[in-house]
């Protein structure tokens, strides 16, 4: 079986070189050309593992080019398979691989279809969410029918950086068990039930705003969801970005106008909320700021 490899970050690094102890032949490895950019989450370079693996290094920003579909074409591929690549492929690409070309979710299908799936489960309250490998079909986002799935806990203090790590572990748990079967023909296809699917929507940079108006508890679920490897939560002092990684959630004794610095120890500073106050554990781009600054 000649396998080809669509990925630009390190979570499909990782399973690449699962896949590749499976004893598949890796034909050619599909990655975003160089450089790195800073603001893309979890980008890496793929060079090194092509070349230990013999494959084919195609770099390309559109899957779905003449050029790209040419020279995928042309390592004549069995199965194909997209792991952290943020455009759909279509028909023509599909139409490559001999036997399917298979994609990777972190959530458990069909629920949770869609893009930015780890900080949406930690926004959305989620106990448990989780990965699923299945076959694209057609150029529509996560519906193929499920080869496989696993299941992965959240805790209560649960963040992006934690999660992400998590799902990274099941991403290579689910390629280490379910490759040897699509190589031997034994992997199973599960059709989804239509009627149960849902979807997150896209989240930008820009999204990670903090409106100081909201209460304390979920403004601390909402930096825990975009941390590192993401943009960060942010707010403004002034003029001047403040992006924080880490904060808790307090009770205040006295109400103060949401969004006000309250108190400071050393460089730690209280914010109030619309409801409590929340302690910026870690903050970029900032000095330390006095008590009765204004945040928004």
């Amino acid at each position: 079986m000649r396998l080809v490899w669509v990925s630009f970050d390190v979570m499909g690094r990782d399973c690449l070189a699962a896949a590749a102890e499976s004893g598949v032949e890796v034909a050619a490895v599909v990655t975003l050309p160089g450089p790195i950019e800073p603001d893309r989450s979890g980008q890496c370079s793929f060079h090194e593992i092509a070349a230990q693996l013999g494959a084919r290094l195609i770099e390309t920003a559109d899957v779905n080019s003449p050029e790209t579909v040419d020279a995928v074409r042309d390592v004549e591929p069995d199965l194909i398979f997209i792991v952290g690549w943020s455009q759909l492929v279509l028909d023509e690409f599909i139409g490559l691989a001999r036997h399917g070309v298979f994609g990777m979710h972190p959530a458990l299908l069909p629920k949770h279809r869609g893009r930015a799936a780890i900080p949406w489960a930690i926004l959305s309250g989620l106990a448990v969410t989780g990965v699923t490998l299945f076959e694209i079909v057609d150029g529509t986002a996560d519906s193929g029918p499920i080869v496989g799935q696993v299941e992965v806990p959240l805790t209560r203090d649960e963040t992006a950086t934690t999660l992400y790590d998590k799902v990274t572990a099941a991403h290579v748990e689910l390629v280490r068990r379910c490759v040897p079967q699509l190589l031997d023909a034994t992997a199973p296809r599960v059709e989804q039930d239509t009627r149960r699917a849902s979807a997150w929507p896209k989240r930008t940079p820009a999204d990670g705003i903090i409106d100081w108006q909201t209460r304390a508890p979920y403004l601390y679920d909402w930096v825990r969801a975009q941390t590192r490897p993401y943009p960060g939560a942010f707010t403004f002092h002034g003029e001047e970005k403040l992006v924080v990684w880490r904060a808790r959630p307090v009770e205040l004794a006295d109400d103060a106008p949401a969004g006000t610095v309250v108190a400071v120890d050393g460089e730690t500073a209280v914010v109030a909320c619309g409801e409590g106050g929340l302690v910026l554990e870690e903050v970029e781009g900032a000095g330390p700021l006095p008590v009765g600054a204004v945040l928004g």
